[in-house]
């Protein structure tokens, strides 16, 4: 599972050895400035169809990786899909970042919504 720190004027998320394997990608820092909306939701509540460029699928396991979705690139991070904290953004080169942490999604993204005055 990914740690997501909200620090300063940043979202910082950092992965697992193991997630940076799956997902063969290290952490991301996003600005804050770049982040238009944070909300939890769950994997069944997502309608997109996601397809792989870089990364891992085993449903149900783990997902993890670079994906295109919605005409935008996303970064995934989780395993159940419960309880995940999707990031949406701009001016960033991933449109959409979904991870699972295992930390409080609801005060993380309540602390970023408040951050960025929504």
């Amino acid at each position: 599972m990914a740690h997501v720190i909200v620090e300063n004027n940043a979202v910082t998320i950092e992965l697992t050895t193991m997630d940076k394997i799956w997902a063969v990608h290290g952490g991301l820092k996003i600005p804050l400035s770049h982040i238009t909306s944070a909300r939890v939701e769950d994997e069944n509540g997502w309608d997109y169809w996601w397809r792989k460029i870089a990364g891992t699928t085993a449903p149900g396991l783990k997902t993890a990786g670079t994906f295109v979705a919605n005409g935008g690139l996303a970064f995934l991070d989780f395993e159940t899909g419960r309880s995940c904290i999707v990031l949406e953004t701009e001016h960033e080169t991933y449109k959409t970042v979904i991870v699972q942490s295992g930390g409080d999604p609801d005060r993380i993204a309540a602390e970023i919504n408040r951050r960025i005055g929504r």
